[in-house]
């Protein structure tokens, strides 16, 4: 790429990044009708003849991570609202002034359960079956070593999982004999027909993702729900790794039909780092045994050997609590709902279709994601042509023109995490330097 065209590139995404937006109140958050479709209002201020998705800039103006650089970095990190970091620093704060204060300890302890009640409530959920934990990894070890495994037994997960969905599953092959059978995920090819392909009568577990962080492909609710009767029917636990749905997709743990589902506050709900929570089917709880546990896990206990585990998900949390980032997890979520999940869901979605058409439109870059709405979701890749290695494009777009993405699996896919917050032309920006990049 020649020096004018990558000082221009440069040059324009930081002025993208940096354009004016107004100010954002809880209730502007809402919506209504003073803005209709299109991003002129992520570049400026919306007003009397300038129609525009007066939300959206709103909501950038509070995203401080929206404005400092073209950022598609959320399926890795979300940026969290100004409003988030504060409610942390303002628990923070109150429960230093006295932490052993009754006062201040009760306030303080009413978090992890109105926590708990609010994502049942969101996500589809009872608050007895939702456990508070501080990553999408922890649900994943939690529901891996829930079962007390035998040599032979076999767990079946997919081509498209994170690490986190990975390694747990090694460890366990190499210190009790598991055996980890491979189905593919890629676009197109049918779920219940690969699962299917790979059951045994050792199959013990199902664990793959709502949402691939490698090629974006979501399972359909219907098509989850027809796996988890499958599985049901024989006797095999089914776990969804959920770091890429709350807040991307439409997300409920019910109708998913799964017995375990995990997740976190980091990524889509733009909330704290060190938070997520897992869901667990409540007629399931003592079946998903503990691996480990600890004080606060236990209703009742004696010195003299008895015990009794909690009679709810809480059963898997234990120890000392980072409770004021559990509070700004909280009001991510009321930030978001403010917003509205569903109108977030609609405008990342058709984010992605103009991200589809200026893909379409540029000469050796080709989409990696599924294109149709039911299968695909915010994480978008990009099919990089040969020769044009992910790994360096990620160093030099971040290096020389500001814009954060990633590489993922496959040597030539790159991916773009669209988020509500992100824009037509930051899209054209992005697409536009990955093109000149790979020239």
């Amino acid at each position: 790429m020649n020096t004018s065209r990558r000082h221009f590139l440069r040059r324009s995404a930081r002025a993208l990044a940096l354009a004016p937006i107004m100010p954002v109140g809880r209730l502007a958050l809402q919506g209504g009708s003073d803005g209709a479709p299109g991003d002129a209002a992520s570049r400026s201020p919306a007003g009397p003849g300038n129609p525009q998705e007066a939300w959206v800039a709103r909501a950038r103006a509070e995203i401080p991570a929206s404005t400092e650089s073209l950022y598609f970095q959320t399926g890795g990190i979300g940026p969290a609202p100004n409003a988030v970091i504060a409610r942390v620093a303002e628990r923070l704060d109150f429960q230093n002034r006295s932490p052993a204060e009754p006062g201040i300890s009760i306030e303080m302890a009413r978090i992890e359960p109105d926590l708990r009640a609010q994502l049942g409530r969101v996500f589809g959920a009872e608050a007895e079956e939702v456990a508070l934990t501080h990553s999408t990894s922890e649900g994943i070890a939690i529901a891996a070593w829930g079962l007390n495994w035998e040599p032979g037994d076999e767990v079946v997960i997919s081509n498209q999982e994170h690490p986190a969905n990975v390694i747990p599953w090694y460890v366990l092959r190499d210190r009790f004999g598991i055996v980890i059978r491979e189905i593919d995920l890629n676009t197109g090819t049918s779920l219940i027909d690969e699962v299917r392909g790979q059951l045994s009568d050792g199959t013990r577990m199902v664990s793959i993702s709502h949402v691939s962080r490698n090629n974006g492909r979501t399972l359909r609710t219907d098509e989850s729900a027809q796996l988890g009767n499958l599985l049901r029917s024989r006797g095999v636990r089914y776990h969804l790794d959920g770091a890429q749905g709350p807040g991307c997709v439409a997300t409920d743990f019910r109708a998913l039909g799964c017995d375990c589902y995990s997740t976190c506050g980091h990524k889509w709900l733009l909330g704290p780092k060190g938070t997520g929570a897992l869901f667990v089917r409540q007629e399931l709880l003592d079946d998903v045994q503990l691996s480990w546990a600890g004080s606060h896990s236990h209703a009742a206990m004696d010195y003299e050997g008895e015990y009794t585990l909690l009679p709810s998900a809480a059963r898997y949390e234990f120890g000392t609590r980072a409770l004021a980032d559990f509070a700004g997890f909280a009001r991510a979520l009321e930030w978001t709902e403010n917003i509205g999940l569903g109108k977030i869901e609609e405008r990342i979605q058709s984010l992605v279709d103009h991200a589809i058409e200026t893909v379409d439109a540029t000469d050796g870059l080709g989409v990696s994601s599924p294109r149709s709405h039911p299968d695909r979701s915010g994480v978008f890749v990009v099919q990089l042509p040969d020769g044009c290695h992910a790994t360096q494009l990620y160093n030099d777009l971040r290096e020389d023109e500001g814009i954060l993405a990633s590489p993922v699996r496959q040597e030539r896919d790159f991916r773009l995490s669209i988020h509500f917050f992100n824009t037509r032309d930051e899209i054209d920006a992005a697409i536009a330097a990955i093109s000149d990049r790979c020239a």
